[in-house]
């Protein structure tokens, strides 16, 4: 079950690959033919020899026939998106380069993520930090799950893994400037959530005792430092880095909040 994409997109990437008429998700075919489609996507715009797909699809593994199945694949996925109306019609293009997936900015989550993020940060830059965190914010909200979520391969797995930095490194832009700006309450839960998957991740964690502590849990703010310090002495054989102890200590005398070290 595909989670809600924003109404303004026609093809998603930031989750489950899915593709919508506005009402419904289009059958996007085997998941062969799902993958192609993926590879377009994530170059929205960009011509991809068919090597350059069989080798996003399959790898360094790939059938001698591959060739013909990425014509075939296509030929599908035309079949498929010719279902969207006028108004959200992506296509993909042939020419002597490749193949080309053509569609408006706005249409695809990935690029309307980028276009959010730069534009939060033109908005810090200038001095907004209330409208940029709420830029922020609606970029965060494009996110339903992993990118390509469902589709393995090592193309796929990097993009995943660089997309997922790339997300761990807006999200903390977010908060800082949501804490900065007093609605620490609005990043509690996203933080939280977040360090479950990213235990380790220090900037995550001082983000979620600063967010807890300005909100008034102070109780929590400690548990979450002292969970984080137990985690990395056991794993790793070291302990926070001292921005993050002089945090948890000034909590605990109730002392001015540090100011992050350079």
């Amino acid at each position: 079950m595909h989670r809600t994409q924003p109404e303004t997109t026609t093809l998603g990437v930031l989750g489950e690959l899915a593709v919508t008429d506005g009402t419904v998700f289009l059958p996007l075919g085997a998941p062969r033919q799902r993958a192609v489609l993926a590879a377009l996507a994530i170059n929205a715009n960009q011509s991809l020899t068919t090597q350059r797909i069989i080798g996003m699809v399959w790898g360094s593994t790939y059938p001698a026939y591959a060739n013909n199945l990425v014509h075939k694949y296509v030929s599908g996925l035309r079949r498929a998106l010719a279902g969207l109306p006028v108004h959200r019609q992506v296509r993909i293009e042939s020419g002597s380069e490749g193949y080309r997936l053509v569609a408006r900015l706005d249409q695809l989550d990935l690029t309307l993520f980028h276009i959010h993020v730069e534009a939060a940060r033109d908005l810090r830059e200038h001095g907004e930090p209330g409208r940029a965190a709420e830029m922020f914010g609606e970029a965060l909200a494009l996110w339903r799950g992993p990118l390509l979520g469902e589709l393995p391969g090592i193309a796929f797995d990097d993009e995943r893994d660089f997309m997922e930095t790339v997300r761990l490194v807006v999200l903390e832009e977010y908060a800082a400037l949501s804490i900065q700006v007093g609605r620490h309450n609005d990043v509690v839960g996203m933080l939280r959530t977040t360090l479950r998957h990213h235990p380790l991740e220090e900037n995550l964690a001082r983000l979620l005792i600063l967010a807890l502590y300005k909100a008034g849990r102070t109780a929590e703010a400690i548990r979450v430092y002292q969970r984080l310090s137990s985690r990395m002495l056991g794993e790793l054989n070291m302990p926070p880095r001292p921005e993050l102890n002089d945090l948890y200590h000034a909590i605990r005398r109730h002392a001015p909040i540090p100011a992050p070290h350079a």
